[in-house]
C-alpha cells in the first residue's frame, strides 16, 4: 500500500524535534467565535499510530497532544472524515470496515457504531462517501469490485448495492469506485480501473486514458460514462481522497496523479464543471508546468483556485528513496493555482513532509491546511484567508508528534 514503509526509514525520515523554551506553557484551547464548537485533534508517530484527541474550540500556540483528554487510540491515525456529530474512518485496531466515532457527554472519544467489511482483501483498501444522514456509498472488494455497496450511516447497516458489472472490459484487474467515490448535483461520480495488478500498490491501467461512471442517486442508476485521454490512475487510495467540489463555482475537480513508477502521462487535475457529467475537454492542470517529474498529492478547490502541493524539486515516490522515503522529504510546499490563468502562488505556510494524508478544508471562511517537517520542527495547523491571501498558523504540536488531521464537527 501507498501508506506502508518500514518503521526504521520512517524514524529516519520523518524524525521532527521540536526546539521550546524550558519554561514554555501547555495552552489551554480558548473559545473560538462558536466555544461549543468541538473540533478533532489527530496526532500520529513514526508507524502512523497516534490518539482521536477532542477539543472545545480550536487550541492555539503550542502544546503537547497529551494535554487534550478523552482521546482514542489508533493503530492507525491517518484522519477521518465527519458528518454531523460523528467521525467516520476506514477500518479499527481489530477490525476491517468503517468506523463510526463520536465524542460522548463525557467528553471522551468513544466507537459509535461499525459497519464490518471482514472478507474484503488485505490487499485491496475500501473507500467510502458518505451523502445524507441515511445514504452512504462504501467499496467493498469480497462482494465484487464492479459494485459499489450502499449504507445507511445512521444505523451502520448495509442497505444494498449498484451493480457496474456491465461496464467491464474484461481485465484482469476491474473496479468501480476503489479509489473516488465523489457527488455533485445529485449524482455519484465514481472511478473505473481497467488494468493489471502487479507487485507496486497501484494498479497499472490497460491505456492512458481515465474513466468515471455517473450514477444518479434518487433512482442509484447507472447513467453515463466519461473519459479523459493522456491521463492515469484516479485517486490514491481511500484515506486520501484526491477529489473535491468548489462550494463557490461548484465544478468537480479530480486528480489523475499518473502512474508512480514511470510518471507518464503526468500528473494532471481534471474538471467536471456544473451542470455536466462529463470531463471538461478544455481544462487540465498538468504537473509539467509547475514541477517534473512530480505529483499532484493534494486537492481543494475554493473560488476558482485550486490548492495543491508543488515540489521543490523533482521527486518521484519510487526514486531516490526506497518505496516513498525521499518522497517524505520536506520538499512540498501548498501553492494555490487560478484555474483560468493557470498562474501558481506560493502560500505562507510552512513546508510539508507528505506524512498526513488529509486535505485542506474549509471552516468559517477560512481553509486549513497542515503541515509536518523536520526543516522548522514543525507539526501543526495553519489558516487562510481565501479573500486577502493572508496565512497564520492556528496551532503546532509539541513533542514530536506529527498532525495526522484536524475535523470539526457539525
Amino acid at each position: 500500500m501507498f501508506k506502508q514503509i518500514k518503521p526504521t526509514l520512517l524514524i529516519a525520515m520523518c524524525t521532527i524535534l521540536f526546539a521550546c523554551k524550558k519554561d514554555a506553557k501547555v495552552v489551554t484551547p480558548p473559545p473560538t467565535s462558536d466555544p461549543k464548537s468541538t473540533w478533532i485533534i489527530y496526532n500520529g508517530e513514526a508507524n502512523w499510530s497516534g490518539l482521536i484527541s477532542p477539543s472545545q474550540g480550536l487550541p492555539t500556540g503550542e502544546f503537547p497532544i497529551s494535554s487534550l483528554k478523552g482521546g482514542y487510540q489508533l493503530g492507525y491515525a491517518a484522519g477521518g472524515r465527519v458528518f454531523g456529530k460523528y467521525i467516520y474512518k476506514l477500518n479499527s485496531n481489530a477490525k476491517k470496515g468503517i468506523q463510526r466515532l463520536e465524542v460522548n457527554a463525557a467528553g471522551t472519544v468513544v466507537e459509535a457504531g461499525f459497519l464490518e467489511t471482514p472478507f474484503s482483501s488485505d490487499a485491496e483498501e475500501g473507500n467510502f462517501h458518505i451523502s445524507s444522514a441515511d445514504k452512504g456509498y462504501y467499496w467493498d472488494s469480497s462482494r465484487g469490485r464492479m459494485k459499489i455497496q450502499t449504507f445507511n450511516p445512521t444505523t451502520m447497516v448495509r442497505t444494498g448495492e449498484i451493480d457496474l458489472s456491465a461496464l467491464t472490459k474484461g481485465a484482469s484487474y476491474e473496479a468501480a469506485g476503489q479509489l473516488v467515490i465523489a457527488e455533485k448535483e445529485g449524482k455519484l461520480f465514481v472511478d473505473l480501473q481497467y488494468g493489471t495488478r502487479t507487485a507496486a500498490w497501484q494498479i497499472v491501467p490497460n491505456d492512458e486514458n481515465v474513466y468515471i461512471a455517473v450514477i444518479d442517486i434518487a433512482s442509484q442508476k447507472y447513467e453515463s460514462t466519461t473519459q479523459y485521454a493522456k491521463a492515469s490512475n484516479l485517486g490514491l487510495f481511500g484515506d486520501h481522497p484526491l477529489w473535491n467540489v468548489d462550494a463557490v463555482t461548484g465544478d468537480l475537480y479530480v486528480v489523475a496523479v499518473s502512474n508512480m513508477k514511470t510518471q507518464t502521462p503526468e500528473s494532471k487535475i481534471l474538471r467536471i464543471k456544473k451542470g455536466s457529467t462529463a470531463f471538461d475537454a478544455t481544462f487540465q492542470l498538468s504537473i509539467k508546468d509547475y514541477q517534473y517529474p512530480s505529483d499532484f498529492n493534494a486537492l481543494f478547490a475554493y473560488d476558482g483556485k485550486i490548492y495543491t502541493k508543488i515540489s521543490s524539486r523533482p521527486a518521484g515516490y519510487y526514486s531516490g528513496g526506497t518505496h516513498g522515503t525521499r518522497y517524505r522529504d520536506d520538499i512540498w510546499y501548498w501553492t494555490s493555482i487560478d484555474v483560468v490563468s493557470k498562474r501558481a502562488t506560493r502560500l505562507n505556510i510552512p513546508v510539508d513532509n507528505f506524512f498526513c494524508y488529509q486535505q485542506p478544508f474549509l471552516a468559517d471562511g477560512k481553509i486549513y491546511f497542515i503541515s509536518n517537517n523536520a526543516i522548522d520542527s514543525f507539526s501543526g495547523l495553519y489558516e487562510l484567508d481565501p479573500k486577502t491571501g493572508t496565512a497564520k498558523e492556528n496551532f503546532r504540536l509539541k513533542g514530536g508528534s506529527k498532525l495526522m488531521g484536524v475535523n470539526r464537527l457539525q
